[in-house]
């Protein structure tokens, strides 16, 4: 019985996927990431992969989220979560994320999160970047609802300690196309192939 306890607060701690509602066709796959294979996050990452800047305020929490991470070219590590709320839970998560950025984001030069831009890549997106190192280094951040998804994906950066903006805009949006196709694949009735199938 101490295992089965033990096996069940290791399998919910926060580094480790939890794959029960979020399908493998939701995450990144290693087309999209270069070649690199995905796997799970390592144990000890410091940066929130659902972000709550405001410590003392609440957000709005998943019915079920999963992680990944991998290793893009020699340079990046780039991790990936993707977490589905009930109802408009998603939408809520980005627009707290937002204020929580604006109220207690460190701005540069000095250690936290710091907006950088809302809604750079359509509705329910935001850029940011997680500071280290008394600002002068960061992790790049771009987290975005859609439907009842919300995505965050992470870029660390292991020569210089810059996460790569560019490089974390480019993977969300592809992480944004496969939420979107899920969600209009699941739209179609039962028996009816979309048209080019």
């Amino acid at each position: 019985m101490i295992s089965a306890v033990l096996g069940l607060l290791v399998a919910t701690g926060p580094a480790v996927a939890h794959p029960r509602g979020i399908p493998d066709r939701l995450m990144l796959q290693p087309a999209d990431l270069g070649g690199a294979v995905p796997g799970p996050v390592e144990e000890g990452l410091v940066w929130p992969l659902l972000p709550q800047p405001c410590a003392d305020r609440p957000i709005p929490q998943p019915v079920a989220s999963r992680t990944q991470a991998a290793d893009y070219n020699t340079r990046y590590r780039v991790y990936q979560n993707v977490a589905r709320f009930r109802g408009d839970g998603a939408q809520r998560y980005l627009t707290e994320l937002k204020a929580q950025l604006a109220d207690c984001g460190v701005g540069g030069g000095d250690n936290g999160l710091d907006p950088v831009a809302e809604d750079h890549l359509g509705p329910d997106t935001v850029l940011f970047t997680g500071n280290y190192d008394l600002g002068d280094r960061w992790v790049a951040y771009v987290a975005a609802a859609v439907g009842r998804h919300v995505v965050v994906i992470m870029v660390s950066d292991s020569y210089l300690g810059a996460g790569d903006l560019t490089l974390a805009n480019g993977l969300a949006q592809g992480a944004m196309n496969r939420l979107r196709q899920a969600a209009a694949e699941s739209a179609v009735p039962y028996g009816v192939r979309p048209a080019g199938a």
